[in-house]
C-alpha cells in the first residue's frame, strides 16, 4: 500500500514517495482495470518532464486534501507539490515515485498522522485504451492525501471510495470535449467559485482573483482574532474579580462567608448586587454610658462591688445573648448574618 508515513509516522529522508505500485487495479465504480506497468510509469515521467521544460515557472503538480480541487463546490488548499517524478524498477517496491515538497499545513497533517495515503489522479483522456476495459494512464494530473482509499495498493483515478462514474475522477469530464468547450467549463467553474455573474469580464475576474485572501493570511487573521478574544476575556475576568473584592469590602459588616459570596458575585453579579441592595444593615448595639460617679467606700457597698464586678448591665447582657444566638443560627442553618440577627432578636424579645 502506498503509505505516506511508516508505522512511526516518519517521513522518508529523501522526500520520495510511492504514488503507484506496479500491477493491475480494478476501479469497480468505473468498471475498468487500470494497468500500471513500466510503460505507464515511463510515459508519465516523460509527460511531467515535458511540462516542466515548456514552462519557465513550473510550480509542479498539486497535491490537495481528499481531491477537493476536483470539486468546484469545495475549498482546496495545497498539501504539497510534486517537484519530480521517477520510475523505479523493482518487482516488490517498484512503480511511480514522486518527490514532494510539503506546504506548512500539509507537512503538519502528514507528520501528525492525520493523512496516511497518497492518491494519484489521471484523466480518462490521458489513459490509453488497451481493450477489454483495461486502461493505461500515461500522464499524471495531480494527487491527493487521503484516508479513504478505494482499494489496497494504488488508489486509482479519483482514488476515493465512490459510487460516482469514472468520468468524475477528473475535471475532464468528457474526452470528446473541444478545447473551447473545455475552457468554457473551466471559466464557468471559476466564476462560480468567485461568486461572479456569467457576464463578468476579464478585468472583473482578474480583480476578484487578486483579491482572494491566501489561506495562510486567513489562518493568521483567525489566530489574531482568537488571541484578541482571549486577552479581552482575561481582562474582563480580572476586572470582575477586582469588583468582587470591592463588593466584599463594602458589605463586610453583613457578610460572614466571604468566599461563598465572592463566588456568587462572579457567577451572577446582577443578582448578588440586587440581593444585598435590599438588605437592611443592622444598627450597632449601643453600650450604656459608663458610671463616672465615685463609689462610696462603706463596707457594704464595697463588698457588693467586689462580688458583682464581673456583672454586666442588663441591656448589654441582652445584646450579647442576641449576638450569640445569631451566631448559632448562622452555623446550624447556614443563613446570613442579617437574617440570623433578626431571628435571634425576635426569639429573645418574646
Amino acid at each position: 500500500m502506498n503509505f505516506i508515513l511508516n508505522r512511526n509516522f516518519e517521513l522518508p529522508e529523501d522526500d520520495w514517495y510511492q504514488l503507484a505500485p506496479l500491477g493491475e487495479f480494478p476501479h469497480r465504480a468505473a468498471g475498468i482495470n487500470q494497468v500500471i506497468d513500466a510503460e505507464a510509469c515511463t510515459r508519465m515521467v516523460g509527460a511531467f518532464e515535458n511540462a516542466r521544460r515548456e514552462s519557465e515557472n513550473f510550480p509542479g503538480l498539486l497535491i490537495d486534501f481528499d481531491h477537493f480541487s476536483l470539486d468546484a463546490e469545495k475549498h482546496s488548499e495545497a498539501a504539497g507539490w510534486i517537484t519530480d517524478l521517477q520510475f523505479r524498477e523493482s518487482e516488490d517496491t517498484g512503480g511511480l515515485f514522486a518527490n514532494i515538497r510539503w506546504s506548512d499545513i500539509g507537512e503538519t497533517a502528514v507528520k501528525g498522522g492525520r493523512y496516511r495515503f497518497l492518491s494519484p489522479v489521471w484523466a480518462k483522456a490521458d489513459c490509453e485504451d488497451l481493450g477489454d476495459n483495461r486502461l493505461r494512464p500515461v500522464r499524471l494530473l495531480n494527487a491527493a492525501v487521503t484516508n479513504d482509499p478505494n482499494l489496497k495498493g494504488i488508489l486509482p483515478l479519483s482514488n476515493r471510495a465512490s459510487d460516482g462514474p469514472f468520468e468524475n475522477a477528473s475535471s475532464y469530464k468528457d474526452p470528446n470535449l473541444t478545447q473551447e468547450e473545455l475552457m468554457k467549463a473551466i471559466v464557468d467553474a471559476l466564476l462560480k467559485k468567485l461568486d461572479l455573474p456569467p457576464e463578468a469580464d476579464t478585468e472583473v475576474i482578474q480583480s476578484a482573483i487578486e483579491n482572494i485572501t491566501p489561506p495562510g493570511e486567513v489562518e493568521a487573521l483567525l489566530n489574531r482574532a482568537e488571541t484578541a478574544e482571549s486577552k479581552i476575556a482575561d481582562l474582563e475576568k480580572a476586572q470582575l474579580e477586582a469588583d468582587a473584592d470591592a463588593f466584599l469590602e463594602e458589605h463586610a459588616d453583613v457578610i460572614d462567608n466571604r468566599e461563598e459570596v465572592r463566588t456568587q458575585f462572579i457567577e451572577n453579579r446582577q443578582l448578588t448586587e440586587a440581593v444585598f441592595k435590599n438588605l437592611k444593615t443592622p444598627e450597632p448595639v449601643k453600650k450604656p454610658a459608663a458610671d463616672t460617679r465615685r463609689p462610696l467606700h462603706n463596707r457594704d457597698s464595697k463588698i457588693k462591688a467586689t462580688h458583682n464586678r464581673d456583672a454586666q448591665p442588663e441591656s448589654e447582657a441582652h445584646a450579647v445573648k442576641i449576638r450569640n444566638r445569631a451566631s448559632e443560627i448562622m452555623k446550624t442553618e447556614s443563613v446570613g448574618y442579617p437574617d440570623a440577627f433578626r431571628r435571634a432578636e425576635q426569639e429573645l424579645m418574646q
